[in-house]
Parts: structure tokens; sequence; C-alpha cells
């Protein structure tokens, strides 16, 4: 190798050195956050100033607020009017009653299942890379009745807002003490670090533009798909945005049934483990989580679970990370079966007992 070789070879090592350093230092070092404002203090906050509608207009971005919390805005109340507690009273249960694959208790129910099956469809995409996983998919599909929206939170790793907080679910599922447990949109990943509007149990974090949908389920247990463009901060107020999740794509059109063209980039068109949510009625749920990249189960492409949720009745339903990241606790124990060993993710979603 000539000496021309020879320092070219270590400027393209300097070079990938300091991207290395540069996407470390803005991805995976925690930066400054926001801590996450308790579903108690928000649910208490947004009564007191319900009849005080503020503009909106301005962007919402991390590190607005002052001590903390104290600035973050909180959307409307909007309840349903029907009681829940009522209308699935033949789902409760009046003490806890739990088993391997079901628990109920007086506000929650939730069933497991678990499917497998043979789509006899390799997965050719990345150059043939994930053929070796071969045409089998396996799945775990929790059925969920809440009796209030509150039985349904979501928590940020580090119970704070920001880039670079990561924690396992498992821990962040003993902390919010749920029943059932599953990642999130990974909000603060290098894709999504400013992108869209970011809502967590009724508290704006972030209010951005993006070009992904974004799945907003509201207070009143209703979920809404809106496309880039459409997402209006001061609509979303009104309405009363309870939880929202930019990443997708969304997998049922307005009449249920199943798309065969996703909004969505090209690496996850390919098959993966999946983690998803779907919509019934308000007070209705289920989360969906694919096992990928392994023998047992190659994962799913997004036209594959599209047709699970039709299959299912689904009113909605919308793709959240998967990857590495989906992972599935269910009373404390683990629920799915991930290729790899638990990985540390940015947020989850979690079946609780609510307030």
């Amino acid at each position: 190798m000539c000496i021309r070789d020879r320092w070219l070879t270590v400027d393209i090592m300097a070079a990938a050195f300091v991207l290395v350093i540069v996407w470390v230092a803005d991805y995976k070092i925690p930066q400054k956050g926001v801590k996450a404002v308790s579903i108690e203090n928000a649910v208490s906050e947004a009564e007191k100033s319900q009849n005080e509608m503020p503009d909106f207009n301005q962007k919402i971005q991390m590190g607005d607020t002052k001590e903390g919390t104290a600035s973050l805005q909180k959307t409307c109340i909007v309840r349903d009017s029907q009681d829940w507690h009522k209308k699935y009273v033949d789902k409760f249960s009046d003490t806890v009653v739990a088993t391997d694959t079901s628990y109920t208790s007086p506000n929650v129910s939730i069933q497991l299942s678990y499917h497998q099956y043979d789509t006899g469809k390799l997965d050719k995409s990345n150059a043939g890379k994930h053929e070796k996983y071969g045409t089998k998919t396996s799945y775990v599909l929790a059925d969920i009745y809440v009796g209030d929206i509150t039985c349904l939170q979501t928590a940020f790793a580090q119970d704070t807002y920001g880039v670079g907080y990561t924690e396992k679910l498992s821990d962040m599922s003993s902390r919010m003490k749920s029943v059932l447990a599953v990642n999130g949109d990974s909000y603060s990943n290098n894709r999504n670090q400013n992108n869209g509007t970011i809502i967590r149990n009724g508290v704006i974090y972030r209010n951005e533009q993006t070009d992904a949908e974004t799945c907003v389920l509201n207070w009143d247990g209703t979920m809404d798909i809106y496309q880039p463009g459409q997402v209006e901060l001061q609509q979303l107020i009104e309405k009363g945005a309870y939880q929202s999740w930019v990443f997708g794509p969304s997998l049922l059109d307005e009449k249920g049934k199943a798309k065969d063209k996703f909004l969505t980039w090209d690496y996850i068109r390919e098959s993966h483990p999946r983690t998803a949510i779907g919509y019934y009625e308000p007070g209705h749920y289920c989360l969906l989580l694919v096992d990928g990249r392994q023998d047992s189960s190659r994962g799913m492409f997004p036209d594959e679970m599209a047709k699970v949720f039709e299959e299912l009745g689904c009113k909605a339903a919308y793709n959240l990370d998967g990857g590495h990241c989906s992972f599935m606790t269910f009373q404390d124990k683990v629920a799915n079966h991930p290729y790899k060993p638990e990985h540390e993710v940015a947020d989850g979603i979690f079946i609780t007992e609510g307030l």
C-alpha cells in the first residue's frame, strides 16, 4: 500500500470515528430532559383549568419548561357518556382473578392468545438477508377491556421526556404497577427526535410537523389516525387527545379494511418483529406483539399485520416501533419470545388499574 492510500485509509477511519462520536452524543447520551407529569397531576391540573383555553399556536418543544413541568400544557378531559364498567360488566370481576394468560378485576380484563401460522412467503428484501428465517410467523394478542381510560397509560423511560433516556420495559412496568406492558413508538430515536406531536397522559410534550401518520387516543376512548399535515394542536386539545404516537403506518382504512399501501419508509415494509395497537370501540382495545428474526417466526410484513386486525374486527390499528424493541410483559413475566435479550426502550404503553 502506497503512502497516499495509507493516508486515505487514516482519513476515512478518522471521519468514521467522528461520525460515531457525534451519533452517540446526539442520540445515546441523555440530554437535558423534562420530568414527566404524573397522570394524577395531569388530571388534576386539566380539570382545574378546563375553562381556560390558551393559545396553542406556538410550538411546544423539549426544554420549554421551567422547573421541569410547570408550563407543559394539558388537553381538555372529554369523557365518554357511557359508563364502561356497566357497558362491559360481563368482562370484569369483583376481585382479581389471574391465570397465566388472563387477568380480570373490577377495572380491567385482559386475555392473551398465542398464534402461529405459515405465511408461505419468504422475505426476499434486503438482498435476501431475511430468507433464512423461513415463512412461519407467530404472535401474541392481548384483548383488553378497561373500565376507565386511565387504565391505559403511557410512560417515558426514566420518567423523563428527552433524547437518550432508555430503560428496560420490565423495570418501567414494575414502576407503573402495570398488568400488561408493551414498547411504544420510540418518540426520541434518531428519526423521531423532533418529529410530530407527542401527547402522553393528556400532557403535550412536543408539537412539530411530521411526514408520518399520527395515532391519537382520546380521553373519551375513541381513536383517530391523522395524515401528515392534518394535525392541528388546538383541535386535539379541544377534542381531548389523551395519547399520541408518531411512528406508523396505520394498517386499516376508514372502513376497517386492511390496507395494501402504507405510508412508511422501505425498511418498515420488510418483515420484522412488530408491536401494534388496535381499537374496537371506546374501552375495548388490543395489543399485538409479533416475534421475528428467528426460525419459529420471521416477523410480519405490514399487509400481513393489517389482515390480522381486519379479521379481528378492529376499526383502527397502528404500527408502533418494532425490531429489537418489540417486547411484552404480562404480570411481571415476558409474554412474547424476543430474538434478543430485553432491549432498553424510550417509552411504553401500560395497562393498569387506573386512577
